[in-house]
């Protein structure tokens, strides 16, 4: 007989679904990660036993993550990813022909040799010659940076553990020192509609818009992310993702997406009202 099991959100409400095998269970320093097979979402991760990864959806979530600021940016040469172990995020940003260099940073390498075994469609991606993993400290990796990276994308987790500094102000300005002139800094921003995140996704919309000049946040559907709606927030030094040129939003087609196209790219920075209310 299967078991279930049940992403909460709050205490009140989550995401339940059916498994029909426990592949594979490990504690790594910071984290227990499972990976449990389902009927209807194929393999999923689970990290400390909340969902981050499945193979039915995760190219919502990475081509959200990373295609609209490589668009938005002009010539995105150099790229640091801060998390995303599964390489499910480096495999959109290599998609991209001008990046030449692409650092990703996870703190945990178990997630990325759990990912080799079980997501190689995505993990692949490093072994491009153009993709450096290492395995550190994001937060404690960016100090000593300045003007290196054209755009940073951030795949942390929830803000809880280690992943929790990622998502304050010391964090942001080093990711803005970091950035040359023109740069584009794109975080991952939590679901609005939970209420005990809706403090802590309006003061990183605030430190933001006291860093950068442009601050555009957007929206994906992403059915098992928590209540099916998730934020980005892109920030800018210079370009404004809704100031694309018409050859730069026809590229979008070259990128083989999905979920992301040309129309998306647009519509995706159009928030419904209660968003826009969290975030002033």
């Amino acid at each position: 007989m299967n078991s279930w099991h049940t992403d909460y959100h709050s205490p009140n409400r989550g995401l339940s679904f059916e498994i029909s095998e426990s592949q594979y269970r490990e504690s790594s320093p910071y984290q227990t990660i499972e990976i449990v097979q389902t009927p209807e979402f194929g393999k999923v991760m689970l990290l400390d036993g909340v969902l981050m990864l499945t193979e039915k959806d995760e190219f919502v979530y990475h081509e959200m993550l990373c295609h609209p600021s490589l668009l938005t940016h002009p010539q995105p040469e150099k790229v640091l990813i801060i998390g995303g172990g599964d390489c499910g995020t480096l495999k959109r940003v290599l998609q991209h022909p001008a990046v030449r260099k692409a650092v990703q940073v996870e703190i945990d390498e178990m997630v990325s040799r759990v990912a080799k075994t079980f997501f190689p469609q995505l993990y692949e991606a490093s072994q491009d010659p153009r993709a450096e993993l290492r395995f550190e400290d994001g937060i404690a990796y960016l100090k000593d940076k300045a003007s290196e990276f054209d755009v940073i994308l951030v795949d942390s987790t929830d803000p809880v553990g280690p992943a929790e500094g990622l998502f304050r102000m010391s964090f942001l300005a080093d990711c803005h020192k970091a950035l040359k002139a023109d740069g584009i800094l794109c975080l991952q921003s939590e679901s609005p509609w939970i209420d005990a995140l809706q403090p802590i996704i309006r003061q990183v919309h605030l430190d933001l818009s006291s860093l950068f000049p442009i601050v555009k946040p957007y929206t994906a559907a992403i059915q098992t992310y928590q209540a099916g709606l998730w934020l980005f927030q892109m920030a800018s030094k210079q370009f404004s993702p809704l100031l694309l040129e018409p050859e730069r939003l026809e590229a979008i087609s070259r990128l083989d997406c999905r979920y992301y196209n040309s129309g998306i790219h647009t519509a995706a920075f159009f928030l419904p009202e209660f968003v826009r209310q969290i975030l002033r």
